[in-house]
């Protein structure tokens, strides 16, 4: 591994704590309620296996891949950026400005990132509210352990190499991975980090602490790159909510236990 190799990872492992400590919840309307269901919670895991499928088979798809994600990323951006003011607006409006201006150097390439970033959490704010949180949990969970079991057995490598290497043009962005000089993500590997932040806000727990494991866990699977060229990036994202949701339960059932305690009566002495 270069020194350019590990900062653009650390760099990476750092973007993905931020969006899950920055994702918000609500973002959909209330009419979205009445299609609230737990099918939803396919979405991470099908978004995932299906696209890898989908390239496996007809490789050719990549470019429509593209297409769609140079028109639907700014889009998406643009529409999240509102819900947080006009300082979010024009962080977004420089960010597409940049990447349009020039798509190759590093402050484009964190341009990219950024417009990626931003269409990620106004999804997974809307999927949040689409599907009961148990089981977007478990969704989340289940594209985690996919994205192991396809890098682990080859799988992914070259459906992933097809996307990356496609592109609408040589002077237009390519928005559907991330790239940080000679380091390389996938779409879900950004949308993952956002969809779990946004769900965290939904259940109050505490975003820092799951951005902080998140980089740990991050940083530390890092070190996979010592003998393989090849990460699956959601598995830290997904450790940290299970963690963080396995310290709220924790302390959920303490907070019961006291008041039990608390409001327990006082023997009353015999007579």
């Amino acid at each position: 591994m270069s020194v350019e190799f590990i900062a653009a990872y650390a760099g990476s492992s750092v973007a993905q704590a931020a969006l899950v400590a920055g994702a918000t919840a609500s973002a959909a309307p209330v009419w979205t309620q009445a299609l609230r269901h737990r099918i939803f919670a396919l979405v991470p895991l099908l978004s995932l296996v299906g696209v890898v499928v989908l390239l496996r088979i007809h490789p050719q798809y990549a470019d429509t891949f593209a297409t769609v994600a140079l028109v639907c990323v700014p889009l998406l951006a643009l529409i999240g950026a509102a819900r947080f003011g006009p300082l979010a607006m024009l962080a977004t409006l420089t960010a597409l400005a940049v990447v349009l201006h020039d798509t190759h150097s590093l402050p484009g390439q964190l341009a990219a990132l950024t417009l990626i970033g931003g269409s990620c959490l106004l999804l997974g704010s809307l999927l949040v509210e689409l599907t009961p949180p148990k089981w977007l949990g478990a969704g989340i969970v289940a594209m985690a352990a996919a994205d192991l079991v396809l890098v682990a057995s080859g799988l992914l490598g070259p459906a992933s190499d097809v996307l990356n290497a496609a592109g609408v043009g040589d002077h237009l962005p390519q928005l559907q991975r991330v790239e940080i000089g000679p380091l390389e993500m996938g779409y879900g590997d950004v949308f993952l980090p956002a969809l779990v932040g946004a769900l965290l806000a939904a259940r109050a727990r505490r975003r820092t602490w799951a951005a902080g494991l998140t980089l740990g866990f991050a940083l530390a699977a890092g070190l996979v790159f010592l003998a393989f060229d090849r990460l699956p990036a959601t598995v830290p994202v997904a450790l940290a909510l299970l963690v963080v949701e396995a310290g709220g339960v924790v302390r959920d059932a303490w907070r019961r236990h006291r008041r039990g305690i608390a409001v327990e009566p006082l023997p009353v002495p015999a007579q």
